[in-house]
């Protein structure tokens, strides 16, 4: 008589089914309910992967730093383009002191400014450098983002793989824990041989190993996923995976066009060309002429304190006001500088009427821009090695994307090699049942056909993982999350 039983769960999803929809159907279960506990998010039910995506996407430090720089950059520009206008003060002014021993008192207020009329393109240099570096840290939060959904993607179907492998080892263990009991009862009655007991007796043992390391899969592969959400390790949490998988075709000259033109290294590393491009053309323009508009306009009036009555005068202010230009221009590290002003002053105590003046003046400063040379030389060897590194970056974009698209051939290529060894381990195990059944082997034989058939179950599901990740690996080098979707086709007669 057979004391082989089929009758667990994983023998009836192996039944005889035609096509892939076996396969697709092979691994299929539901998951159980778990309470989430993440800040300004409500509890809910089993992640799905773009829960996972959202969770660590708020949680993430870096990106929170990154969003933070980009406020920053758009101050920036705005004190960029703040340079453009005019700077105004607006002065009130007291005074107060003795001339030939009497007392005196003065009031001024006015307005003062200087506009910039030319200064070489320095400031519009400057107002460019600001936006390239605005949309620098915008392609940068990308880049970061880029990196961590990849990073969440591998954790996730991690998780659901050590899942996926938990429930094959438990399914396992079942079966021959009754195929041992069996055994156990039959070499009590005296049946079988001291030497089967022994061998199955150490396959059983075998099998709790496996069950026990993959209990420890499961813990280890959920934090991993936590922390790649920024997640409290003590909190619980359930993912509803499917692996299944909607096979792609991927075209590496397409990919690599796509990356190219996408990644947000490649953008980045471009803009900071044209960012130092425009330091050289800055450092240049610090060798041509300055010139400013600078100005004054208010009220004042200064007089005696009356000796009769003890108090101040109530005298009206009077305007006064200057306006004039100053410019500057290097030669040689040296500076030549120009003004020519005009001025109408209010009287002072110490004069009877006011005054009115044009002053020119011209100034020579010298070897006091030598740093010109020094910064125009440092401008251009930045921009030298940012090329470069727009040059480096482009060619491991390359590598990247040529390495992801192999793994992703290899993928498919391991999940139809897996697709066929499971089928054909099946077919084994059920001859081998039939020979047990017609007392031909021992129990030890099936159950090591068990065994077999659930490492290349075990090698399906691995080969369904990365056949996710190492498409998730092609997006995160094109620079898209869903540039490839993977997701899986509703069968016919099925609604999304």
């Amino acid at each position: 008589m057979c004391l082989w039983h089929a009758g667990d769960i994983y023998a009836q999803e192996v039944a005889h089914q035609k096509g892939d929809s076996w396969i697709r159907g092979l691994f299929k279960k539901e998951t159980g309910l778990v309470a989430e506990n993440v800040p300004t998010k409500p509890a809910s039910g089993p992640l799905k992967l773009e829960d996972c995506i959202n969770i660590a996407i708020e949680n993430n430090m870096p990106l929170k730093i990154a969003h933070r720089n980009i406020k920053l950059a758009e101050m920036r520009v705005f004190e960029a383009r703040r340079n453009f206008l005019p700077s105004a003060a607006i002065v009130f002014e007291e005074s107060s002191g003795r001339v030939n021993g009497r007392r005196y008192v003065g009031r001024k207020q006015y307005i003062e400014g200087q506009q910039p009329i030319f200064h070489g393109g320095e400031l519009y240099y400057g107002n460019k450098q600001a936006e390239v570096n605005l949309e620098v840290t915008r392609h940068d939060y990308n880049r970061a983002k880029n990196d961590l959904i990849l990073q969440v993607k591998k954790a996730y179907y991690s998780f659901e793989k050590a899942k996926e492998n938990r429930v094959m080892q438990k399914g396992l263990s079942v079966e021959v824990e009754k195929v041992f009991e069996m055994v156990s009862k039959s070499f009590a009655n005296g049946t079988i041989s001291k030497l089967e007991m022994l061998n199955v007796a150490s396959q059983s043992g075998q099998i709790r190993f496996q069950l026990a390391s993959a209990e420890g899969d499961v813990s280890v592969a959920e934090l991993i996923l936590k922390q790649a959400m920024n997640m409290d390790p003590k909190e619980d949490i359930d993912i509803e995976a499917n692996l299944e998988f909607n096979k792609i075709i991927v075209d590496y000259e397409k990919a690599l066009a796509a990356a190219l033109l996408n990644r947000p290294e490649v953008k980045v590393n471009t803009l900071m060309t044209d960012y130092y491009i425009y330091g050289v053309n800055m450092a240049r323009a610090k060798g041509w002429m300055k010139l400013d508009f600078m100005g004054q306009w208010g009220h004042a009036k200064e007089e005696f304190v009356s000796q009769d009555l003890g108090q101040d005068p109530d005298r009206k202010l009077e305007s006064q006001w200057y306006a004039g230009i100053k410019g500057s221009m290097p030669f040689w590290g040296n500076t030549a500088e120009y003004s020519y002003t005009k001025e109408e002053w209010t009287p002072v105590v110490s004069a009877f009427q006011g005054t009115e003046s044009i002053t020119s003046q011209t100034k020579a400063k010298l070897l006091d821009k030598l740093d010109y040379y020094s910064d125009k030389e440092l401008a251009e060897i930045d921009l030298d090695k940012q090329r470069q590194e727009l040059s480096k970056a482009r060619q491991d974009i390359i590598l990247e994307v040529k390495e992801a698209c192999f793994g992703y051939e290899k993928a498919l290529i391991q999940l139809d090699t897996a697709a066929n060894k499971v089928k054909y381990q099946e077919s084994d195990l059920e001859f081998t049942r039939l020979k047990r059944g017609m007392d031909e082997i021992q129990d030890s034989a099936v159950i090591e056909g068990m065994i077999k058939l659930a490492q290349e179950k075990f090698g399906y599901v691995q080969a369904l993982t990365d056949c996710h990740t190492t498409l998730a690996s092609i997006n995160k080098a094109i620079g898209i999350e869903d540039y490839y979707k993977d997701e899986v086709m509703p069968k016919q007669g099925q609604s999304n």
